[in-house]
């Protein structure tokens, strides 16, 4: 009987290490585990805490240990990184990664030719405005896009928000991480945040036509919602989607201090406080903006000096454009002294390779250092929900980490390494040798080595 038992135990075990992966392996299933422990290095805990000649240990995805002086166990890849820092991964609370671009369309957009549409050609039990599409759910159409999360493990983000920036009403996104295998394993948020803007998108529906119907639509729906949620005579898809997202953090992508204000007016009127995508000139009304009570993700896409060797061109720049393009870079400083809350985003950058370029010209125009840290990593987190498994260094957390040459902020660091959910990902070539591409393939093998039987 206790043989019988004992069999029932370890084909259930076996079950439950197997459960992991859905997906069928062409071959037999390998559950072993890397395991990696890096020494002699500066692991910058969180913006608060950092351990000189630390040692971190990994398991698989999941960090096991940060600390001195602890003790390797046996079967871990020791990485010796000589000084070098590990910081937690990046992550970025708004973007767009993994979602179906919105096609261009005649009628997109305020400024395109009016349809004579008005009320939705959707099928189904839809609401009756196409810009209102609560019913977008981005978990169940995330895409991983390999060119994209190339770029943004280089600029060493680990995890982003991704939202689908359709319509006034969006649905909700999905966090998720920037590894390069199934979509199923990289969700880590699938209901991350109910997601806002001002602009139509793609509708096809003739109204709104400007900013103030999008106002209007906006506030009507909320309404709507409202009523609907104490009726039972119909039923209506977007509105019940609606409602039940209002239970989750909401962002709403506002370019320009004046939209910042108007996104603001309209959640105090419904008793919300969103998240607020702001356009990075908050700078100009901080007392009003800071009056409102929310916490910002804003953008470091800075204006690019102007060109003023044409003097018939120079004659029409206007002193507010010069005067935003001398202040923008001065607009994470300022909010963090207002006492603002607020994330970074790479989103709006030309070329992803400009951001590291861009903190340091903020740093450089009175952010601090901790305070760029907090705003690439715990607060972003925070804000989509995902802080208990990325944002910091700590046990339980995710292996979601980089390695660099020095100080993050540092003008000569490099992002050597990154890696997402224990897997490494090689930036740079080291000039020691001691990693190529063999080294790396051994590292590979040796991390997911049995364990010697003792002795």
């Amino acid at each position: 009987m206790k043989k019988i038992l004992l069999s029932v135990a370890l084909v259930f075990s076996a079950t439950l290490s197997f459960a992991q992966q859905t997906y069928p392996v062409n071959g037999s299933y390998d559950i072993r585990q890397g395991l990696f422990a890096f020494t002699n290095a500066n692991i910058v805990v969180n913006a608060n805490q950092t351990i000189k000649n630390g040692t971190l240990l990994i398991k698989g995805q999941t960090i096991q240990s940060v600390g001195t002086g602890s003790s390797i166990p046996k079967g871990y890849v020791v990485i010796d990184l000589k000084g070098k820092f590990i910081y937690p991964s990046l992550v970025d609370a708004f973007t767009s990664y993994g979602t179906p671009e919105a096609p261009a369309t005649a009628g997109r957009g305020f400024g395109g030719a009016r349809q004579s549409i008005f009320t939705s050609t959707k099928k189904g039990a839809y609401g009756w405005n196409e810009a209102i599409r609560p019913e977008t759910n981005v978990a169940n159409i995330f895409s991983i896009d390999a060119k994209k999360a190339d770029d943004l493990r280089k600029a060493g983000f680990g995890s982003v928000n991704a939202i689908s920036r359709d319509g006034i009403a969006r649905g909700t996104s999905a966090a998720v991480t920037l590894s390069d295998e199934k979509e199923n394993g990289s969700l880590l948020n699938t209901k991350a945040s109910a997601n806002y803007s001002f602009n139509k998108g793609t509708s096809q529906n003739d109204y709104p036509t400007s900013l103030m119907g999008s106002i209007a639509l906006l506030r009507q729906t909320y309404y709507d919602a409202q009523w609907y949620g104490k009726q039972k005579e119909e039923y209506n898809i977007s509105l019940a989607e609606f409602n039940t997202q209002q239970t989750i953090p909401q962002i709403f992508e506002a370019d320009g201090w004046q939209n910042v204000l108007r996104a603001d007016k309209i959640a105090k009127e419904f008793g919300k406080q969103y998240i607020i995508k702001a356009g990075g000139d908050e700078y100009q009304r901080i007392a009003a903006v800071k009056a409102t009570g929310a916490s910002l993700i804003v953008p470091i896409s800075f204006t690019k000096a102007y060109d003023v060797e044409d003097s018939v061109e120079t004659r029409n720049l206007t002193l507010s454009q010069l005067k935003g393009w001398e202040l923008a870079p001065t607009n994470p400083g300022v909010l963090e002294k207002a006492g603002i809350k607020f994330a970074i985003t790479s989103f709006g950058l030309d070329n992803v390779k400009d951001f590291w370029t861009n903190i340091r010209t903020a740093i450089e125009n009175g952010l601090t250092e901790k305070q760029a840290l907090l705003a690439v990593t715990e607060i972003p987190a925070g804000m989509i929900g995902i802080s208990d498994k990325v944002g910091t260094l700590e046990k339980g957390k995710l292996a979601n980490f980089i390695v660099t040459s020095d100080s993050l902020f540092k003008k000569t660091n490099i992002i050597e390494e990154n890696w997402v959910q224990g897997k490494r990902f090689i930036l740079v070539p080291k000039k020691d040798g001691v990693i190529t591409a063999a080294a790396k393939d051994s590292l590979t093998k040796a991390a997911t080595k049995k364990p010697e039987p003792k002795k």
